[in-house]
């Protein structure tokens, strides 16, 4: 009998997290949701919630530890912080995530990026045109630094990082969309969008296909 794949998932009840972890469920993995009890995901089959801080290495080897893959979805909150202050704990969390994520010894990470650094025409990356919100540069220019790091091979993870179109939000689930790797995906009203759900489903999908590993893909309509 197929073994059950057994997963972590932090940021599990933010928009894109909770979109994921409902994915995962719907194709039957084990789920390991990690909450910092402000909100717990209802109970579900094939779900555990733990709690656990994603800013501290120790918890995140300690939960990882016996799962397949981990996939982060982690957010601060960007309406909460000032800017500056939300890129500090972007930072400090992917640090103390991959740096556990080692530690437990699993192997397969999937980190739920940003747009930034995608490349919004030749040669020049959605973070630094002429379209993109400043209050969102410092977050923006920190995620870019973690992809480059990642691209550096510092941390010897099989890992896929997913970068989002420009707009994302709650809608269907289709499973129609297009994948792309280092350019932002337009459509032919030049719109760049997708829903919450289906970049779940690319995510999910990704996790099974192993089709971008140490590698960065983006999905869109």
């Amino acid at each position: 009998m197929e073994k059950t794949l057994a997963i972590v998932v932090f940021g599990a009840t933010g928009n894109i997290g909770s979109k994921i972890l409902i994915e995962a469920l719907t194709r039957d993995l084990q789920v390991t949701a990690v909450s910092t009890g402000r909100s717990d995901p209802e109970p579900r089959q094939n779900l555990t919630v733990v709690r656990g801080d994603i800013q501290v290495e120790a918890e995140v080897a300690k939960i990882a530890s016996g799962h397949e893959a981990v996939i982060s979805a982690f957010s601060p909150g960007l309406s909460r912080f000032p800017p500056e202050h939300a890129a500090v704990l972007i930072d400090s969390a992917h640090r103390s995530l991959l740096a556990g994520v080692k530690r437990s010894e699993v192997k397969r990470l999937i980190i739920v990026g940003g747009v930034g650094s995608l490349e919004a025409s030749p040669g020049i990356d959605v973070v630094d045109s002429d379209f993109y919100p400043k209050e969102h540069r410092p977050h923006t220019l920190r995620n870019r630094e973690i992809l480059r790091g990642l691209r550096r091979d510092e941390h010897e993870l099989e890992w896929t990082y997913a970068s989002p179109p420009l707009h994302i939000g709650p809608g269907l689930r289709t499973q129609k969309f297009r994948l792309g790797e280092n350019h932002l995906l337009r459509d032919a009203a030049g719109e760049s969008r997708i829903s919450e759900e289906d970049f779940a489903v690319a995510i999910l999908d990704e996790l099974a296909s192993r089709r971008f590993v140490r590698q960065r893909f983006t999905a869109a309509y």
